[in-house]
């Protein structure tokens, strides 16, 4: 009995797997369909690539004084306004961002909360991605860093895109 449920756990574990592929632009994606992100990713031999440098929050109010915290906001607001510009760069190239098929992304603690606000994050990055326009969920790493190069920049996100 107890090799009978082993097998049926090996099969129910395999069968899960499998029906968490899917397939964008050539690339094969797999991992939990609950989960928000993909655990692996590959990519057709001769694909090109697009890659971004890490961006980090751009200024909701310029006129604001440094060191203002509404000038860049929280995680939330600051990685809104990253994926923003990062959708603009990509369309720039002919891409969108169901191309995109990898992330790194580095979150600071909230200045105000001292937290990391992962929540936030990831309520930003759902507007994005694994949505019924874009059900595409990248490959990603999001990591826990003690600060940015500026103080009120609590996230920096850099990705990769495949071409189709």
């Amino acid at each position: 009995m107890q090799k009978l449920r082993i097998i049926i756990g090996l099969v129910g574990a395999v069968l899960c797997f499998n029906f968490g592929k899917t397939q964008a632009q050539g690339v094969e994606f797999s991992g939990s369909p609950t989960s928000i992100i993909s655990n692996s990713a590959i990519i057709p031999e001769g694909k090109k690539l697009f890659y971004t440098s890490g961006l980090t929050a751009f200024a909701t109010d310029a006129s604001l004084p440094e060191g203002d915290y509404t000038k860049y906001g929280d995680t939330k607001t600051q990685a809104l306004g990253i994926l923003k510009k990062l959708k603009e760069m990509l369309e720039e190239k002919g891409l969108k961002m169901s191309n995109v098929f990898a992330m790194k992304v580095f979150i600071a603690p909230d200045v105000k909360t001292k937290t990391y606000d992962f929540d936030g994050w990831n309520a930003a990055y759902k507007m994005y991605f694994g949505t019924p326009e874009n059900p595409i969920k990248p490959v990603r790493a999001t990591l826990g860093i003690s600060t940015l190069v500026n103080a009120n920049k609590f996230i920096e996100i850099e990705l990769i895109a495949v071409y189709p």
